[in-house]
């Protein structure tokens, strides 16, 4: 019969892998606040040093409802709850690790102070003491230890809460070169960004729903990645797909695709909730919600590949922490797969997003020509308010042509790269040295050469691959631009294919 052992795990060595899970900054600081969500907080401050004479420490706290001694020290316990264990449906955590894991992938002591029924607790855990004493050793403070906590202050003025205090910043400092204090003053913009977005449900909900967070004392705005406030947000119908978990129980994800107004639709606001009109194209694809709380985002799960025109297309994906294992949810809660089962079903709702993307991308306004027969490099458009603007002819001859000589995803970097130069346009300064007559334009004759060998390029071409006469497409050709500007082109292309078919 085999013989049970227990093999206890060398603490320092465990506690230095989990250390090394990948949290970022800002996703270290989301992990604490789920936990201040599921301990029903009204409010979060994230505390940062203002001055380079404080404590370098960052402090997380709330007014939750707190917990006793004996809570606390449990909490504090590494694997505190299992993954597959019942939670409450708000819950927003998983393997009983996040705050343990999260807050020491960023500093060397992670201390936690909880206010309840007018006592205090506090306990930490300090990395290089269980290196030296090569156990799971946790620190039990005293109350004189306690009062010389930097921010704890803030928590005594609370009838209950929870402070969590990061210090000892030593992977900070080895990739600042010890600038710790500068670093964190840095980290503290970008954390405002990335709350505003995770937590964005939290933060612009009513009720007893509604959370604050603040950042020294200044208050996060929610960001909305799918400004459904705005009129012109087109909003699909909502779909619901029924899955069973993994207890065999009938779960429901909510399924709902948006498509973001045009560009010129936004206002400056507009472009501020959504994180930057810079992040439009990065940022498209599904927004996964666990419990309100957004894990994953700006990813199509391989279904699709970001592209220009489907830069506008958000689809909100709402799945209860009861299908964590189906849907793959890691410990950091940064990762995620679609399930199989409903795969599928889930395809059809990316493809009706994609192609109300795409046409309103595609929407040029009425094209403006001075000369219908003729085939322009450029299009004049009249849009909304008839205003005119410009852009490049994606039905040119000459764009046809590159286009059908690329793959699907270089097309897509080519597109980028097009419209990129269309709203970038300097109208203002072309206007000001056209009127100061300094704008200079290549005479016509000094391109003739360059312009044969792209149309002897495009008919050789055209002859190989369809089933039209030399002459016609010369003729069609000649038809637009740039080699309509040039009269002498169509006799010379017709005696070049004259004396190659010789």
């Amino acid at each position: 019969m085999a013989k049970d052992r227990e093999n206890i795990p060398v603490a320092p060595t465990l506690m230095g892998s989990l250390r090394s899970m990948g949290y970022s900054f800002e996703s270290a600081v989301a992990d604490v606040i789920d936990n201040s969500i599921s301990a029903h907080a009204t409010f979060v401050k994230v505390l940062f040093p203002t001055n380079p004479l404080e404590p370098t420490a960052v402090g997380i706290l709330d007014d939750g409802e707190g917990m006793s001694d004996e809570k606390l020290f449990e909490a504090m316990r590494y694997g505190s709850m299992a993954s597959e264990a019942e939670r409450d449906e708000d819950d927003l955590g998983r393997f009983g690790m996040g705050m343990k894991a999260a807050s020491l992938s960023q500093c060397r002591n992670l201390t936690v102070v909880s206010y309840s029924k007018g006592k205090r607790s506090a306990y930490t855990w300090d990395y290089v003491y269980i290196q030296k004493k090569q156990k799971w050793i946790i620190q039990e403070l005293t109350s004189q230890e306690i009062d010389k906590l930097p921010y704890v202050r803030q928590i005594t003025k609370q009838a209950k809460g929870t402070l969590v205090i990061w210090s000892d910043f030593d992977v900070l400092s080895k990739s600042s070169d010890g600038q710790v204090y500068e670093t964190l003053v840095d980290l503290k913009k970008s954390l405002d960004k990335a709350l505003a977005l995770i937590f964005h449900r939290f933060l612009s909900a009513t009720g007893s729903a509604k959370l604050e967070i603040q950042i020294n004392n200044q208050g996060v705005k929610p960001l909305d990645p799918f400004l459904e406030r705005h009129s012109k947000t087109s909003r699909k119908k909502e779909r619901t797909i029924a899955i069973n978990d993994s207890e065999g129980v009938e779960r429901l994800i909510h399924v709902k695709p948006f498509v973001l107004p045009f560009a010129t639709d936004l206002s400056d606001n507009d472009k501020k909730l959504i994180g930057g009109i810079e992040n439009l194209r990065a940022k498209q694809g599904f927004y996964v919600y666990r419990n309100n709380r957004l894990i994953i985002w700006g990813t199509w799960f391989g279904m699709k590949q970001r592209a220009e025109l489907t830069k506008n297309a958000r689809i909100r994906v709402d799945i209860p922490n009861t299908l964590d294992d189906i849907w793959g949810i890691d410990i950091k809660k940064q990762n995620a797969s679609i399930p199989k089962r409903i795969l599928n079903q889930l395809r059809k709702t990316v493809l009706d997003a994609l192609e109300a993307s795409v046409n309103q991308q595609t929407y040029r306004g009425r094209t403006v020509k001075i000369d219908d027969d003729t085939d322009y490099i450029w299009d004049r458009k009249e849009g909304r308010n008839q205003m005119f603007y410009y852009q490049i002819n994606r039905e040119s001859k000459l764009f046809q042509f590159v286009k059908e000589k690329m793959s699907e995803e270089d097309f897509n970097y080519l597109e980028m790269l097009v419209t990129e130069i269309e709203n970038n346009i300097p109208t203002q300064q072309m206007y000001i040295d056209k009127s100061n007559e300094a704008i200079t334009v290549e005479e016509a004759d000094s391109r003739f050469d360059d312009v044969f060998q792209i149309a002897v390029t495009m008919v050789s071409t055209l002859k190989r691959t369809t089933n039209s006469t030399t002459e016609s497409i010369i003729n069609n050709l000649m038809r637009s631009e740039p080699f309509c500007k040039y009269t002498k082109l169509k006799d010379k292309l017709t005696d070049n294919f004259k004396e190659t078919n010789e």
